[in-house]
Parts: structure tokens; sequence; C-alpha cells
């Protein structure tokens, strides 16, 4: 055996033997046992019964010159599977097959997956996370697209923490993503398959702080970059920092937020440099036990499907508000605000704006534990610069909610 492998070794011995614990396995342990429906031998059962798009919308396709009235479900099982090895390992096992069905329009009709396996362990103080999903899905993957699309999606994601995860640790992260369109026209005209199809490749080290109730502050550094399978004229590389807060789930106020800068290099020396802002954040305020208050944006820069040289700023934010009359029913509505600026990355100009939104009002009603059921109308509008983007949908029918 050679030297460096006897060290190696003794390294892995040392470390498990350590007693400073990160605390992320164990909160994961504590979540399967505590939420799983069901424990046969040493397998976990976590079931989900999915219902959405579950009534009548006039415009099935978003656009107003595409439009198509319909009746439509997204129905399907969630299945969680998690196992507990020498409480050592977590496998877990995520699979959700559903099926969209359209009434009139057969030609829609699809059958969807989405599969996730992830592994669990820690060594002292490292804790160690192992992601891959799998995603066949017939959807709209951007806020541009107004038909459902065919999707394969393929991730696999590696995270390290080195640290305490109830004072300070410091994260290391992996990612490689690919993305592939069918190769079919899109409106008949644009095809998905030349224009979208790429890898991504991402790397980066997270600070972590805990500066109350389990609130984590972070700050990121990233670099990554964007491989394109046939418009290699796409290609860019980048580096982005960020800082972040995501509120753990036992408080008043859940969720997280990140903002930062992203700076853009691409590969064709025709488009320029370019730095943007991106982020995102889903927020959740609990107050006085029947008012519930929702807050969320987001910011991004991506490739548009309509011109080759083209890429599009999206900023879009939303609000929200439910009224608990008592435990089992509520009143909510929400609204959201979007902005899709189109650039021309040869001249760097703003070449066509697309704005929309969407108001929404429902009732709820709880069946079991935190799942509930419901009835919600919505109402969709957009205008575009540019002719033939004009938007807008109404939308009636029910659906199941499993955080009441």
């Amino acid at each position: 055996m050679s030297f460096i492998r006897k060290g190696l070794i003794v390294i892995i011995l040392f470390l498990i033997s350590l007693n400073l614990f990160p605390e992320d396995f164990f909160r994961v342990k504590e979540k399967i046992v505590k939420e799983s429906w069901k424990k046969i031998s040493f397998i976990y059962f976590y079931p989900r019964l999915s219902i959405k798009n579950l009534g009548y919308s006039n415009n099935i396709y978003l656009m107003e010159q595409d439009s198509k009235p319909d009746w439509t479900a997204d129905l399907g099982l969630q299945m969680i599977l998690s196992s507990i090895f020498l409480n050592r390992f977590i496998f877990q096992i995520d699979e959700f097959p559903y099926y969209s069905f359209y009434a009139k329009n057969k030609d829609e009709r699809s059958f969807n997956n989405v599969f996730g396996f992830n592994v669990y362990s820690y060594i002292g103080i490292f804790n160690l996370k192992y992601q891959f999903k799998k995603q066949y899905v017939r959807q709209r993957p951007t806020q541009e697209f107004g038909r459902r699309v065919r999707q394969n999606l393929i991730n696999h994601a590696f995270s390290l923490d080195f640290g305490n995860h109830n004072s300070f640790f410091l994260s290391l992260y992996l990612n490689q993503k690919s993305i592939k369109y069918s190769d079919e026209l899109y409106l008949e005209e644009y095809n998905l398959y030349n224009l979208l199809n790429l890898k991504e490749y991402w790397g980066g080290i997270g600070l972590n702080k805990i500066i109350f109730s389990r609130t984590i502050l972070s700050l990121n550094f990233d670099y990554f970059e964007q491989d394109f399978d046939y418009s290699k004229e796409r290609n860019r590389i980048g580096k982005q920092v960020s800082i972040g807060i995501k509120f753990p789930e036992i408080s008043s106020i859940r969720g997280s937020f990140q903002y930062g800068l992203r700076i853009y290099e691409p590969s064709n020396p025709l488009y320029e440099d370019f730095t943007k802002p991106f982020g995102s954040g889903d927020i959740s305020i609990k107050l006085f036990r029947r008012l519930k208050l929702n807050l969320n944006y987001s910011i991004d820069n991506i490739f548009s499907y309509w011109q080759i040289n083209s890429a599009y700023n999206q900023k879009s934010a939303g609000a929200g508000i439910e009224y608990y009359f008592s435990r089992k029913f509520k009143l909510g509505y929400r609204y959201r605000d979007n902005k899709l600026s189109f650039i021309d990355l040869y001249k760097g100009i703003e070449i066509r704006e697309d704005n929309f939104y969407t108001n929404s009002i429902y009732v709820g009603i709880k069946v079991f534990k935190k799942m509930g059921i419901g009835i919600e109308y919505s109402r969709y509008r957009g205008d575009s610069t540019e002719p033939g983007f004009k938007r807008s949908y109404d939308f009636i029918g029910g659906y199941i909610i499993h955080e009441f």
C-alpha cells in the first residue's frame, strides 16, 4: 500500500472519529421520520397527490393570435422513498409521473415524468450531498413561451459543507446540467433544438453564517459556462457574486431570497461583455395568525428563441395576501407583474419589450393535515412592442395544495 493511500485512510478515520458534526444531515433525517406517511422495514414512504390546471381556459396557448379554449388537467402521484443506512447515509428516490389532459386538443396530451435521486452523508465536520435529476416534461420552460414544449433535462449536483451548521460553515458546490428540446418547429418557425440545446457547468463557494433562529446569511461566489450544442455563437462564460438569506421553516417568516451581480463574457467576439443584476426570492409572512403575506421576485438574463442574436432581461415581481377565516378555510388574492426586455447582442440595444400581468383570486379548504383543496380564477393579460406577441387568457378551476 502506497504512502499516499495510507495517509488518506488515516485522515478519513480521523474525520469519522470527530464529534463536531454539521446538523444538516440530522435535520434531513428528522424531517423524513416526522413527515413520512408510512414506514415499511427500512423504507419511509411519502406520497403526494398532485392536481393542477384542473379547469377551463379560454386560451391554452396564451398568445392571442394562437388562441384555443379547452378543459385541462395535470394529474399525477409523487412518491418519495427514503432510507437511513447505519445513521451515516440517507438514500432518497423522488418519482413523479403525471399526465397532462386536454379534452379537445388531443395533440397537447402528454405523459411526463420527473425523477430524482439524492444521497446525504457526513464525515466528521464535512457534510455531503449528491443530487441527480432527470426531467422529461412538456411545459413552458421560460416566461417567453406560450405553448408547452417537450424538454429533457439531466442534472448532477454535488455539494460539500465544512463547519458547524449552527454557527458558521463553508459550502463548495459543483453542478452540471444538460437541456434538450424536441426537433419540432415551435410555432412552425423556430427550431428550439438548434437554438436552445445546451450544457451548463457551475462551480462555486459560499460563506454561510447563522444570524438568528437558524436564519442563514450567505455570501456566494460562482463561475459558470454555457456551451450550446449547435448555436456555438451563443457560448459564454461568466462570474457572479451574490448575497442571500434563508429563513427557517419553523418561523413566522419563511422562504429565501438572493440578489447579486453577474458578469457575462461571450465567446463570440462580435458580442460585448456586459454585467447584469440577478436574483430570486419567495417569502411568506404570517401576521396575527389569520393573515399571511407572500412576496416574490425574479431577475435574470436568458437567451431567446425569437432571434439567434437576442437575449432578454427578465424582471418580475409578485405579491399576495391570504386571510384564514378558520383553520380550515381561507380566501386569497395574488398579483404578478412581468417585464421582458429583449436585447440585440450585436448592438447592445433594446429591440423589443413584453409586459404582462396576472391577477388571481382563490379559496381553499383544508382536508387533511397540511393538504387542502380549492378553486381559483386567474386573469392574464400582456402586450408587446413586436406584432404577434400579445397575450391573454382566463382560467377557472381547482387545485390541491400541500402547504395549507
